[in-house]
């Protein structure tokens, strides 16, 4: 590896601080790719910017979620069965997150039932309740 930098020096520590850096860098640029490849992220077509900020704030979530399951050494074999539903064609890469992902993504494809059902009103059993049914829809929905 040749890294180019304006720093002069002959001091050897330079030179491991400078590749050290970079390969931090490195890491971050990797996130941002994991990022924009699996989630689509540079596709989204929302209207406003508190949008994007709440995207972006749900996926970084989902992110430390495979985070989680990809580093801590208690979690192999979640990690290892996830992977294995993964269905990958080239093995599994360094970054373990993509092949996560992926094994996440086939997981879930199989739900029948979508969010839906978290968003529906109860049903009204007739006993007095402490709310009105108009109360009830503004609070679960944020209408005002």
């Amino acid at each position: 590896m040749m890294l180019i930098t304006n720093l002069k020096s002959d001091d050897k520590r330079i030179c491991t601080t400078i590749c050290k850096v970079y390969l931090m860098r490195w890491r971050i640029e990797e996130y941002f790719k994991f990022k924009k490849q699996n989630f689509d992220f540079e596709n989204i077509r929302v209207q406003s910017l508190k949008s994007i900020r709440n995207l972006d704030l749900l996926l970084t979530i989902a992110i430390g979620y495979i985070a989680e399951i990809s580093g801590k050494p208690e979690n192999i074999k979640l990690r290892a069965e996830i992977i294995e539903v993964s269905k990958r064609l080239f093995g599994v890469p360094n970054f373990l997150y993509y092949a996560v992902a992926d094994g996440i993504f086939e997981i879930l494809k199989t739900v029948k039932s979508g969010i839906h059902r978290f968003f529906s009103l109860p049903e009204s059993s007739g006993q007095l309740s402490l709310f009105s049914s108009y109360e009830v829809s503004r609070l679960n929905f944020g209408e005002t």
